[in-house]
């Protein structure tokens, strides 16, 4: 067996796979319960997959790989205080900011310094905000396979655009996010009454701008790349305006997901046609 693909199993499928069967169980409790229990399961699956992919997990950490996976702690926390899924927006504020502090620390002489990172990070500050907000306001007018599938088509996108930047191990990083997400997906397709919107909810906005952030800062990825992988968040902002959308969950999602991907279908061919050797 490959190497890339055992480690693949072993860091994202089985603990993907893990967590169905946790947050299955924990959808037999009820609210707030229920979202406190399934957060802290979200946040310790990609912390145990992201240590079982790059083998460390030091304190404090050395390095974004290491922080993205406090960063995730820090996230279950939050959802711990308000598991209702309706923080404040000056929480919310406060949140991003101390997340995308703790990931960027170990640029921070090179960021500070610097008129276009400084721009930037505005940027990425506005844009995990935006998402975040995105989700709350929408979170009851699509289905939540949707609300899962879509992150998923970013998540995915993100993954390739990393390794198209020669990056085989933060791409596999975010292979444990897509596998966590498809997981959530089938339970939202199968058993949507068993899973908490407020624990999701953080992860499926704001943790991903968080990696797309570290993506470019530690990878140099260009950052209007991060603004066509958002296509899919655009789609559900805009998804009451859409006449033509079914109404079955399942079918909802695809032709949600069809208006999603011809757009950035067309944008990850092209990123690797010119991404030349991944290796």
């Amino acid at each position: 067996m490959s190497p890339i693909l055992a480690a693949l199993i072993r860091s994202a499928f089985v603990p993907a796979a893990i967590l169905a069967g946790v947050l299955f169980l924990a959808g037999k409790f009820g609210e707030p319960f229920r979202a406190r229990l399934q957060v802290i399961a979200i946040a310790l699956t990609f912390v145990i997959g992201n240590y079982l992919l790059i083998g460390r997990l030091s304190f404090p950490p050395t390095d974004g790989a290491e922080s993205l996976s406090y960063a995730a702690l820090l996230l279950a926390g939050f959802v711990l205080i308000y598991p209702g899924g309706k923080p404040s927006y000056f929480a919310r504020i406060v949140m991003v900011l101390i997340l995308g502090a703790l990931v960027l620390f170990h640029l921070r002489n090179q960021l500070l310094g610097h008129p276009v990172h400084q721009r930037n990070l505005l940027a990425f500050f506005c844009l995990g905000l935006g998402l975040w907000s995105i989700f709350e306001r929408n979170s009851h007018k699509v289905n939540l396979l949707t609300l899962v599938g879509l992150p998923l088509i970013t998540a995915i996108g993100l993954s390739f655009i990393l390794l198209f930047n020669a990056s085989a191990s933060y791409s596999q990083m975010v292979t444990i996010l897509c596998a966590m997400f498809g997981a959530m997906a089938v339970l939202a397709w199968i058993f949507p009454s068993l899973l908490s919107k407020a624990a999701m909810m953080p992860f499926l906005s704001v943790f991903v701008v968080l990696i797309m952030a570290a993506g470019h800062f530690y990878l140099d990825v260009n950052p209007w790349k991060m603004i066509w992988l958002s296509i899919p968040y655009f789609v559900l902002w805009i998804r009451s305006w859409l006449p033509f959308v079914p109404k079955s969950p399942l079918l909802e999602f695809l032709a949600l997901a069809a208006l999603s991907l011809l757009p950035l279908g067309y944008f990850l061919y092209n990123s690797y046609v010119t991404a030349g050797p991944l290796y």
